[in-house]
Parts: C-alpha cells; structure tokens; sequence
C-alpha cells in the first residue's frame, strides 16, 4: 500500500467519523482504491483495542429512594433526593461521559448512562434511571411499593437486559423477598442494592454498590432475584440485615453468598437454584399480596390477649419463637391462643428468633411439640422476613383450599432445605 493512498485513508476515514459518528471503519481495497465502509450501528460499538464488534447490554435502574439518595434537610435528617441521575453522570466511576458525547449524545439513546470500560467483561454495558415519582425513605415502604416494583420489572422486561432496584437497606429483606415470590419467573438477573452513606458524601458505599449490581445485571445470568451489598450477591429470599453502621450490612446467615465481588465477578454455579438455560425468558408474575400478615415476636412478657389481640382479623401469623421453634408450656393459655387461631384458619408458621438456625418439622423439645400438634407450620430455615412473604404470596393463591395453602408452605420449605443441605456439603 503506497504512502500517500494510506494518508488518504486516514482523511477519508477521520472525514467519515466526525461527519457521521461511526466506530466500524473498514478498509476495502479493490485495484489500489481504497473504499471506507461506515457500520453505523449503536448497538455494537467497535472494541478499540481489538477492532471487535462490542456487544452491547442494557440494564433498567428503578430508584425507589433510600439511603443511596439523600441529603440532609433544613431540620439536619436525611431525606430522599430528586434527579439523582444528574449526580450519577458527574461520577467517572459509573458513567463514561467521553463514550456518551461519541456514540450516544443525539441519538436515541441519549438518556442512557454507559459503564466505563473494566476487566470485569468485553461487552458495553448502558443502564437508565427510572427515578419513581414518590422517592421514600424504605421504613414507608408499603406491600403496594413491591407491587409497583414488580409490575415495572413485567412491564419493561423485553426491553432489557437485567434490572437493578435502588432500595433503602432498613426493608431490603422484606423486598428481596416479596419481589423473588411475586416474580414466579424471571429470566433475567434481578438486584436490589443501596447505601448505608449517602453518594453525595465522600465515603459512599453506594458508588461500588451500584456498579457492581449494574455490572452482575448486565453479564450473569442469575434468574432470580437477588441483593448486592458490599462485596456479596445474595438470594433475596435468604438475606437479613446484620448491621446499621457497618458497610458490610447485610448477611444470608443459613446460606452462602451467590457471588463475592473479589478482583473478578464469578458466581459459584452450585448456589444457584436454577441452572443455566433451565428457565425461560420470561416473566410471569403474581402481583396479588395478602396484606392480612404479621410477624409476633415471642417474649417472656407475652400474653394470651397479645396473640389474641394479633391473630383477630388476620389471615397469616409468623411466630418467632426461641431456639428450635420453643414456647413456654407451662403457661397453658399461651398455647391454647395460638392453638385457638389456627382452628380459625389463622395460617401461623413457626421460625426460630436466633440469626442461624432451623425449626424442624420434627420438634427437638416439648416445648415445640406442642405447635406442632395443633397444626403451626415449620420454617425450617427461613428468615422471618421469607416467610412473611411467602405468606403474603400463598393466602392470595384463591386456587388452594385453606389446607393445601397449609401444604404449600411445609414442601417448599422442606425441598429448598434439602437443597441447601446438599449444596452445602
């Protein structure tokens, strides 16, 4: 190839690109002319380093409010903050402005944020804010937010390639665990992430928060939906919230993490439920959720009208008892309550008030006997948070008689337990 036709390539291809915003430029030589062909297309940008097509993955952000958006007020509390987009595009660490102003600045795809280039993968990873209208502290939040965050993952499916939700830590456990019910199929990786400190402040934990949910959205092929939080992916039906103050915040006590965020993002395919390809790329979802459900905490002090005074008008109790699923027996009228509640068709389900630990179908003591005679469900290992809202999910099942929705909860917790059991060893 003669010198000046290579300078002349190089016009023509520079011409091409500030004119028409390409990055595929490929040389055709045909009888010493060199053609410039332009393939302008937004969804595979060209790799610089390798001259690769780079596949492109969109993720869906729904910021609900929490911690991860707020500013102090005029009475010096944290409350949620509008726009945090703007904020975010500031950020070199989650948004690569040079890349937006070249290949997405004008164009239809202006409103999307791009990833920085890591060596966490070879694709290009674009994501966009869905900032609800009402931003709320997560103490608000309320079955009807979950609901709303559920329908917007159906409704947006097709359109993306995962999905991340922005959610106040104080009820991430409860909304990992409605949203993984709620949504009965899912294809795609579902996170749900926050902060403990602001991302206004220095120290934010909720830049590698989000990065990392974003990136795990985009490139594992998690269907399920699951919590980021430090460094640790985690089932969303499994989590607890450990911490107020330390940045590690949350822990799955009675299962390991899915994925550690170390100087790679591998996830370990034995923690997962489903293996990959088994589910399809849909989803179906349940948006109908008993609001007739309560968490009664078992204490020294409980009384007959305490029970008496929860189980009234409720559909579901979960019961935190001690140890193994223990309540005091020598005190008839307790068990005689919660006995009481479940011949009222109150569907009760017994979990354990200790962070690790299980209740067992088969009661260890005689104090747990006695629930297990008068019909209280075992939870075996599940968080109270689980349960609750798998609670929540089963009563609305109209389908089920009161004694199959009794059923549903017994093999569901038994099967998952043997599963985890198995995984573990």
């Amino acid at each position: 190839m003669f010198p000046h036709l290579i300078y002349s390539f190089a016009i023509d291809a520079l011409r091409i690109y500030n004119e028409y915003k390409c990055y595929d430029l490929s040389l055709i030589i045909l009888d010493d002319e060199i053609a410039v062909k332009c393939h302008s297309s937004q969804d595979s940008p060209c790799d610089n380093t390798s001259g690769k097509m780079a596949e492109i993955k969109r993720v869906l952000v729904l910021y609900t409010g929490g911690t991860f958006g707020m500013l102090k007020n005029e009475k010096g509390v944290l409350v949620p903050q509008k726009d945090i987009e703007s904020v975010i595009r500031k950020l070199p660490q989650l948004h690569d402005d040079a890349y937006w102003k070249n290949n997405l600045a004008g164009t239809d795809k202006k409103d999307y944020l791009a990833l920085p280039d890591g060596k966490d993968t070879d694709v290009k990873i674009l994501y966009q804010i869905y900032e609800y209208d009402e931003l709320k502290d997560s103490s608000d939040f309320t079955i009807d937010d979950w609901i709303k965050m559920a329908r917007d993952i159906k409704r947006f499916y097709h359109d993306y390639d995962g999905f991340v939700v922005l959610h106040g830590t104080d009820t991430t456990a409860y909304g990992g665990s409605v949203l993984s019910f709620m949504l009965e199929t899912v294809g795609k990786t579902v996170v749900l992430t926050g902060a403990q400190v602001p991302i206004f402040q220095p120290r934010s934990d909720g830049n590698n928060n989000l990065l990392c949910a974003v990136l795990i959205a985009a490139t594992q092929r998690i269907p399920e939906v699951t919590v980021f939080f430090g460094a640790k992916l985690f089932r969303g039906t499994r989590v607890k919230k450990v911490s107020n103050t330390r940045i590690y915040a949350f822990d799955t006590p009675n299962f390991p993490p899915l994925l550690e965020a170390k100087t790679t993002l591998e996830v370990d395919p034995k923690m997962l439920i489903h293996p990959p390809g088994s589910v399809p790329n849909e989803c179906r979802l349940h948006d109908q959720l008993s609001r007739k459900v309560y968490i009664l905490k078992v204490a020294p002090t409980i009384t007959p009208e305490l029970i008496r005074g929860v189980c009234e008008g409720m559909e579901g109790v979960v019961l935190e008892t001690y140890g193994n699923g223990n309540i005091p027996i020598k005190r008839k009228e307790i068990y005689k309550e919660i006995e009481r509640a479940v011949k009222n068709n109150v569907l009760v389900v017994n979990v354990t008030q200790c962070i690790n630990g299980t209740v067992l179908g088969k009661a260890i003591y005689e104090t747990g006997l006695l629930l297990v005679e008068c019909g209280v469900v075992p939870a075996f290992d599940m968080t109270a948070e689980a349960a609750w809202a798998k609670l929540c999910y089963v009563l609305t099942k109209t389908e089920l008689s009161y004694q199959q929705k009794v059923e549903v909860p017994k093999w569901i917790h038994q099967f998952f337990f043997a599963i985890a059991q198995r995984r573990l060893l």
